[in-house]
Parts: C-alpha cells; structure tokens; sequence
C-alpha cells in the first residue's frame, strides 16, 4: 500500500507546491501562499493517517485477515504490534500492516474512485 497511496499523496503535494511556486512567479502571492497551506495541510493529514494506531480488529479488516491472524503475526513479531498499558490491547500502527493480496476482496481504492466516477 505505502507505494501506490503514499507516491500518489506525495506526488499530489509536489504538484500543488510547483503550481504555487508559478503563481508566486506570477505576481499571485495569495493564491500561491492558499496552495502552499494545502500543500501543508495535504502532507500532514497523509502522515497522521499513515501513523496512527488501529485496534486487532481495524488492522485486520485493513490489511486482509482476520482478527486472530493478525493477532499470531503480532506474537510472532512479524508485525509490530504494542499494547496500550500493560495489560492492554494491542494497537498497530497503519504502516506497520502487511496487505494481503485481495483475491475476494474489493479493492478500496477503486470503491473510492467509483464514488468519484473514475472508472
């Protein structure tokens, strides 16, 4: 996953930081500073999704596996896995997932883009 979504967010914040540098060009500061702050925006909101901690049960439904899978990869230590307390849950974090590669499963990203009339 980190490939595709995260070059395409990143590839996405390029391009809005390149057009601020031509508007800047331009004489329009406003505007380039509105898509320099989106840029910002863009970035950070990618990061703290891409960082934060699911419970067993997201991170399975995320990556592909059921519940008590994802549990034996975390006792395993395949996956990083880190329990909030001492006798807590555990919490994965999203980029920490393996993905499994979707046989029966709709694809996220094409449910996104049906939503946007992307075919």
């Amino acid at each position: 996953m980190s490939g595709g979504v995260e070059a395409f967010i990143l590839a996405q914040v390029v391009a809005l930081r390149e057009r601020s540098s031509l508007l800047a060009a331009y004489g329009a500061f406003e505007a380039s500073q509105a898509l320099q702050k989106a840029a910002e925006e863009l970035e950070c909101a990618f990061r703290a999704w891409w960082v934060s901690e699911l419970t067993v049960a997201e991170a399975a439904m995320e990556a592909g596996y059921s519940e008590e899978r994802m549990r034996e990869l975390i006792r395993e230590g395949r996956i990083e896995g880190e329990r909030s307390g001492k006798a807590g849950p555990f919490r994965v974090r999203r980029c920490d997932l393996p993905r499994k590669p979707a046989r029966h499963q709709p694809d996220p990203l094409r449910a996104v883009a049906g939503r946007l009339g992307i075919r």
